[in-house]
């Protein structure tokens, strides 16, 4: 039967690897590697995953941080469990052995979520071009949001991008900020009311937000309890987060905002297929953001009051120790 490892190296999008039966995988940071984890505490040649006759084994290539199955450190052993906790090094790695057919419904899965990407895509081109108003089959249907859906046709982009990358990622909330006076503002949120962006007790991830701002990267944590600077944030324990994403929205090296969701609840690891979508998703909001003049003015002010600055979400979650 053929074996799935996910890899979950730290603040990265997880990576899964299939291996047929009767085959094997070689893990390292080496490039020629199977499965290439680049983090200092693997070595270039790691271990080794192999099946035969027997079952799958593990064996472990001479590494200077060692192998673990389960938390025990090995040399050469027989994975006799369907599914167990792999660790090379600091890197945690998920191993699981499955039927042809449930390895086959995953790999549609992937091209279902391939296709719902596309979908994404279509919906906002539409959407801008003015084209396609009564939705096809395969748009993705409205999420539910906390805010009512806006109607400027700037606004209602930057809705329909923040509901693309919270489904896309397996969230369930999440917001859009956008540049705006040398600074960002909230221009989309959902299941979340943007004021309270602006009180102490916001409970998502303000420093993942501030990372990806400033390294220009996407920030991805599929385990937040093992990442110590936000597993220690009481914004974030408060709020019982599991996982999260943030995009930057980038054109020509300029920052025109980002995009934040998360969820609280169980769900499947972001990997790096999803953030393969996620980021040529991004990348084509950005080109329509800019195309319709959304990056200097996305929408008017509304009667009720400005959209809530970054600098003042920020000055919110400060605290003395």
């Amino acid at each position: 039967m053929p074996a799935r490892l996910i890899a979950y190296p730290p603040e990265a999008a997880a990576i899964s690897r299939w291996i047929p039966a009767g085959s094997r995988l070689r893990i390292g940071r080496d490039a020629d590697c199977d499965l290439r984890i680049e983090h200092p505490t693997v070595s270039r040649s790691h271990a080794e995953l192999r099946h035969d006759a027997d079952g799958w084994h593990l064996l472990d290539m001479g590494s200077k941080n060692g192998s673990h199955v389960d938390g025990i450190e090995i040399s050469d052993t027989h994975l006799d469990r369907s599914d167990c906790w792999l660790r090379f090094g600091d890197v945690l790695c998920e191993f699981s052995v499955h039927e042809e057919a449930s390895a086959q419904e995953q790999q549609q899965r992937q091209r279902e979520r391939r296709d719902l990407s596309a979908a994404w895509t279509r919906r906002i081109e539409a959407g801008r071009l003015g084209i396609g108003a009564a939705p096809s089959a395969d748009t993705p249907a409205p999420l539910p949001t906390a805010v009512p859906p806006a109607r400027e046709t700037g606004a209602g982009l930057a809705d329909d991008i923040l509901r693309g990358v919270v489904e896309l990622a397996g969230c369930s909330r999440g917001f859009l900020l956008l540049a705006q006076d040398n600074d960002f503002s909230v221009r989309a949120s959902l299941m979340l009311d943007p004021n309270v962006l602006q009180e102490h007790g916001f409970s998502g991830s303000v420093g993942a937000v501030q990372r990806c701002l400033s390294e220009r990267r996407p920030i991805v944590v599929n385990w937040i309890a093992d990442e110590l600077w936000l597993a220690r944030r009481a914004s974030v324990l408060a709020g019982g987060l599991k996982s999260l994403i943030c995009l930057p929205l980038l054109h020509a090296g300029r920052v025109l905002g980002a995009v934040y969701a998360d969820r609280r609840g169980p769900g499947e690891a972001i990997s790096e297929f999803d953030l393969e979508l996620l980021c040529a998703f991004a990348d084509s909001a950005a080109v329509w953001l800019l195309a319709q003049r959304a990056f200097d003015a996305l929408a008017p002010e509304s009667p009720t009051g400005a959209a809530p600055r970054w600098t003042r979400i920020v000055g919110a979650q400060i605290t003395t120790p």
